[in-house]
């Protein structure tokens, strides 16, 4: 069989042989570099602790609960019209030309409206953008005759083209895993939002205490009736403390209501954004499978490499 595939490639045209011994060098760079990416996502997801909402520390964390949509109001999917948390969605059309035949785009559709997960400590909103989405229902069908229109679910135009309609949907009540970015708004640790708190709550601080008789003799240390350069430093790092600790109540009390939102989205700093209808185990075995098909492939790929190179070599 090796020489076959030696003789084959000697009978080459020089021009074809070096586009194929070059193509076979890539793509095994491409197969290795996503396997072994698609590798670590797997461990990543396998090894990151999967939070509870109740509990959970701002920053990069798992979620595991049940989708809910935003007020009770599900989207519905243009094409078929499900009731839904996300869609993806994409229309296209058979032509051909002779012989040829070929799928052209006609329509493509992804939504990106904010929904819920539920893991029964807590709530949070899920933004779909940019996220690896992995969906609980797939249906793709043809259908002859008119284009089906997504906004009136009526069919637009005349003819016997054939068209093929592709659906990937996440369906409301049903397990969802998200692995993204954790952060909670509502009670002023988002950003610059606390440090702009205590740097007002203390300058009100000190304006109160210049107007105040009593507070002005705490901070006239010796008595003199004048509040010196030293007395008054000392004056606005208290201040400053003791905003800081009322600020700091301030966002406990307000971290215990209603008024808390916790919102997953795309880290910042390039880490995966993953939402999946599948169990996390699932996912798991999924991404190691397919982390060992690129690897084989690019194991397969070197190999021919090497074939192909030592071919050359005798030309």
């Amino acid at each position: 069989m090796l020489d076959a595939l030696r003789d084959w490639l000697t009978g080459l045209d020089p021009g074809f042989y070096l586009v194929l011994w070059a193509g076979s060098a890539i793509l095994t760079a491409v197969f290795l570099f996503l396997g072994f990416r698609t590798l670590i996502r797997a461990r990543i997801i396998a090894h990151t602790p999967t939070a509870r909402l109740r509990s959970a520390a701002q920053g990069f964390n798992e979620i595991e609960g049940t989708g809910l949509a935003v007020d009770e109001h599900p989207l519905y999917s243009p094409l078929s019209f499900t009731p839904c948390l996300w869609f993806e969605m994409s229309i296209e059309r058979l032509e051909s030309s002779g012989k040829n035949r070929r799928w052209v785009t006609v329509e493509r559709r992804r939504s990106d409206a904010v929904f819920r997960v539920d893991d029964d400590t807590g709530e949070a909103f899920v933004d779909p953008d940019h996220a690896r989405v992995i969906p609980h229902s797939r249906r793709r069908w043809r259908e002859r005759g008119g284009r089906r229109s997504w906004s009136t679910g009526s069919f637009v135009g005349f003819g016997g083209e054939t068209h093929r309609y592709t659906e990937n949907l996440l369906l409301p009540d049903h397990p969802l895993y998200v692995l993204g970015w954790l952060e909670t708004r509502g009670h002023g640790n988002i950003g610059g939002g606390k440090s702009d708190a205590v740097e007002q709550r203390r300058l009100d601080l000190l304006r109160e205490w210049k107007t105040d008789e009593a507070a002005r003799q705490r901070f006239d240390l010796d008595g003199d009736g004048e509040i010196s350069e030293r007395e008054w430093s000392w004056a606005m790092r208290l201040a400053r403390a003791q905003a800081q600790q009322e600020v700091g109540e301030a966002d406990r009390e307000r971290a215990t209501g209603n008024n808390v939102v916790h919102l997953m989205r795309r880290p910042d700093n390039g880490d995966p954004f993953i939402i999946s209808g599948l169990p996390q185990e699932n996912l798991v075995r999924r991404k190691t499978f397919k982390a060992g098909a690129f690897i084989a492939g690019a194991l397969l790929l070197f190999v021919f490499w090497l074939i192909a190179q030592g071919t050359r070599s005798l030309i």
